[in-house]
């Protein structure tokens, strides 16, 4: 069903023309009977009398602006313009054509320019008092020429009737006699003045609505077209994003690893030659982080974010050891308040400077780490006295640590600052947001503001009134509310779903309360039901019997009546936030007073908006069960009309006997048909009608439905991409760095076997085992930096050949060469 429905919509879109030329056609072909067997006396013409020529002619003319209305809607105003003074001035005063004058100003405010609508608005009451003041005159004193036509112009009898009379004293539009001639027109005029202001306001009213509407769904469909075209670009950036993920864990990770075992090496080399138990402990030392850095590698390529012993809780294991460390903590620490990644992003921001302190800062650094905690934000500032610029006269350059921790903090909102210090060493900086405090915090500092805001504030009174607090507390969120929506009225949101574009906002008060009740919609359905149930439910006392009741006293009744009509349009209520549970309510509710009552409720008529949005805001094949319900209660309808022509009561508990004779049972089955195929047209009628809305994109709760499956449909994207790019580089790499670490592993294990053997070995046998240990760290260590460069400075590893590599400096959103292939280009070059 959708699917016709959508090619259907999309034809009429590219369409507009054609669909309006034929809409024209239609009206024209109604007007051409009405005119033929109009009265042409009672439609006389300011000037000439009135022929049926006449009215074919101008219902002719109209529909070329009515084709255009859409097209060009500003030329075809104002051709319809020109016409209606024609006509008001050649003949006849009125027309049926005259009635599209409403849809001509609703289409050219709607579809026009914003900037030419009170032109349009000022040209429809100039024309309204025109065609007021021209139809009192035609009607009260007749044409001026008397009954020669147009087409008399020429002909030399024609004299006008000079001075004009009044034709009788209840002759005019509205057959009132107001004691002269003069004041019948006056009269006369007045009220059509009076009836055209009103259709024409709410034409304007109408207008401002709709555009206001159509510029929010073309905003929304604007937005879900774009979430669908960068559906390439987000799965690109996703996996990039995992390239530069991985690339930072890599250095983070098995980067701190290695050079802790190259620390651990040279030292070993040294001590351990001349301690057999300070050996050991290295040996066991370096053994242990191999394995930390295997298991990192693991979870590298199998999960995303960190493990659990990453975050802030476990900075202080990172701070036992090499270089020493003095950390200090400012203000009350709530590591609670970070968020996962910031929580990860602190962990490596010190992890990765320690390392570097490590590498670069000398054997003697010493590091200082001060916290400071703000109220929302959290600031750390991790400062080494070590060699500071001077880490560079080696040849030293800053790599990938640095800017991976940039990265890092940056993801979570905050900022990172780093360099050598004037005092020497060297500094790095970061500040990190804090996320919003835990409710019984909130409320803490809640009561804590009241007790300080002065005497006669709600604060205070809240304070004071003890067992009167919760009044406090609602004035006070009814005081933020209006103060919030005051404030809304004057801002433009950039949410193209909340603020239309296309010259309405909210500062048209039109505009804003279109965009409040397509916001608000619950809201305003449960309070369209509440005005249906007290308007309905005297109704519902008469058709349900309550009303014959002698026993129960009458306001009971009519309570009942009231629960029974709100129970009924509950589903009504209900319709858009739940609508094919709302819809079955209905069919079960319909279905139990055909039943029951001896006549149909009012209220039922409903049904048919039930109907509607549950094809519209249902499932996709919502519409099959939908079908079948309407099916059963239209039967039942239609019996329930010939059980009533029949005299029969309720259908509930109805046996054969309670027939009139025996032919009355295939009368009700059967006779009940034609009726009830009538009730099911109808509702094909409102399935159909939603159908056509979901299709076309014109209902703002369908678009925000889409908009959220196709943002779902993003993120699946972005997780696959990532998934994939994973997988192909942890291919490529498992097999180069995994390696390496097993190699290290062993070796350590060899050394452990080594340091046990009796008699105990050579301080050079020792050395030489540190020192192989060392030159595989430092080669691995090596190769990790070209594996990370490859991944900062070029795309994809997806296959793509390498004749179609580009220059690295324009490579990041580049396709590029798998992973394995880049390595023996960048070792060849």
């Amino acid at each position: 069903m959708n699917g016709w429905m959508e090619r259907l919509a999309e034809w009429n879109r590219g369409h507009v023309l054609a669909v309006d030329i034929l809409l024209a056609a239609l009206l024209t072909g109604l007007c051409f009977p009405l005119s033929g067997s109009t009265d042409t006396s009672t439609t006389p013409g300011l000037l000439f009398a009135t022929n049926a020529d006449a009215l074919y002619l101008w219902a002719s003319l109209t529909v070329i602006p009515l084709a255009m209305r859409r097209w060009r809607p500003e030329a075809a105003a104002w051709l319809f313009v020109a016409l209606c003074a024609a006509h008001l001035v050649l003949g006849p005063a009125t027309s049926y054509s005259d009635f599209y004058a409403l849809l001509m100003l609703y289409s050219v405010l709607v579809h026009g320019s914003p900037g030419h609508a009170p032109r349009f608005i000022v040209t429809a009451f100039i024309m309204g008092a025109v065609a007021s003041v021209v139809w009192s005159l035609a009607f009260n004193l007749g044409p001026l020429f008397g009954e020669g036509t147009i087409t008399d112009v020429l002909a030399p009898g024609l004299r006008p009737v000079w001075p004009p009379s009044c034709r009788s004293s209840t002759s005019g539009v509205f057959g009132g006699d107001s004691g002269g001639c003069v004041g019948d027109i006056g009269m006369d005029a007045g009220l059509l003045m009076i009836a055209m202001s009103v259709c024409l306001v709410s034409a304007i009213i109408m207008a401002f609505w709709r555009r206001s509407r159509l510029a929010t769904l073309r905003a929304m469909r604007e937005r879900n077209e774009s979430i669908a075209a960068r559906e390439d670009e987000e799965r690109r950036i996703a996996a990039l994003a995992e390239r530069a993920r991985i690339a930072r864990d890599m250095h983070d990770v098995v980067a701190h690893t290695l050079s802790t075992i190259i620390v651990q090496s040279d030292g070993g080399r040294y001590a351990g030659a001349r301690d057999i138990g300070v050996a050991k402990r290295t040996m066991a030392t370096i053994r242990h982080e191999a394995l930390i850095a295997q298991r990192d590698m693991h979870r590298l390529f199998e999960v995303f974010g960190g493990p659990a012993d990453e975050g802030y809780a476990r900075i202080g294991v990172l701070c036992d050891g090499v270089p020493p460390v003095d950390r200090r903590v400012e203000g009350d620490a709530r590591p609670d308040r970070f968020s996962p990644d910031a929580d990860v992003a602190v962990f490596r921001l010190v992890q990765e400077s320690l390392s570097n302190v490590r590498k670069h800062a000398g054997p003697d650094a010493r590091v200082t780490i001060v916290e400071t905690w703000g109220p929302d934000e959290f600031r750390i500032v991790i400062h080494d006295d070590g060699l500071g610029a001077r880490a560079a006269l080696d040849g030293h350059r800053a790599g990938y640590g640095l800017l991976g921790m940039r990265e890092r903090v940056t993801a979570v909102g905050g900022d990172m600052e780093s360099g050598p210090a004037e005092s020497g060493g060297f500094t790095v900086s970061a500040r990190i947001p804090l996320s919003s405090v835990a409710a019984s915090h909130g409320e803490l500092s809640a009561r804590s503001d009241e007790s300080s805001l002065p005497v006669g504030s709600v604060g205070a009174v809240a304070s004071l009134s003890g067992s009167f607090g919760w009044v406090a507390s609602v004035l006070s969120g009814l005081s933020v509310r209006w103060r919030s929506w005051r404030a809304g009225r004057s801002i433009v949101d950039s949410d193209a779903d909340e603020v239309p574009d296309g010259g309405v906002s909210r500062s048209n008060w039109i505009g804003y309360l279109a965009w409040w009740t397509g916001r608000h919609y619950l809201f305003m359905d449960v309070l369209s039901a509440a005005i249906l149930t007290w308007l309905l439910y005297p109704a519902m006392f008469d058709e349900s019997g309550l009303a014959d009741v002698s026993s129960v006293v009458q306001p009971v009744e009519r309570a009942v009546a009231v629960v029974l009509t709100a129970v009924m349009l509950t589903p009504f209520a209900l319709r858009r936030r739940f609508p094919e549970r709302s819809a079955l309510a209905m069919a079960v509710l319909c279905a139990l007073a055909l039943l029951c009552l001896t006549s149909i409720p009012v209220v039922g008529v409903f049904a048919l908006s039930s109907v509607h949005a549950a094809v519209l805001y249902g499932r996709d094949g919502a519409w099959r069960w939908v079908l079948v319900a309407t099916a059963v209660d239209s039967w039942l309808f239609g019996v329930r009309i010939v059980a009533g022509r029949e005299g029969i009561g309720p259908l509930v508990g109805m046996v054969p006997s309670d027939l009139p004779d025996d032919g009355s049972m295939w009368v009700l089955l059967f006779g009940s048909m034609p009726i009830g195929m009538l009730m099911m047209l109808l509702c094909l009628a409102s399935m159909a009608m939603a159908a056509w809305r979901r299709s076309s994109g014109s209902d703002m709760l369908v678009l925000r439905q889409r908009e959220e499956a196709l943002r779902a449909e993003e993120e699946r994207q972005r997780v696959l991409a990532a998934n994939m790019e994973r997988e192909r580089i942890g291919a490529a790499m498992r097999s180069e760095v995994a390696s390496t670490l097993d190699a290290v592993t062993a070796k350590a294990d060899e050394g452990l076997v080594m340091l046990d053997e009796s008699p105990q070995p050579s301080a050079d046998r020792i050395a030489e085992s540190f020192a192989g240990i060392g030159a595989q760290g430092r080669e691995a260590l090596a190769h990790m930096r070209r594996l990370l460069t490859v991944l900062r400075e070029t795309g994809f590893s997806d296959g793509t050949p390498a004749s179609r590599r580009q220059d690295r400096h324009a490579a990041p959103l580049s396709p590029a060469a798998p992973l394995d292939e880049q390595m023996r280009s960048r070792s060849a070059g």
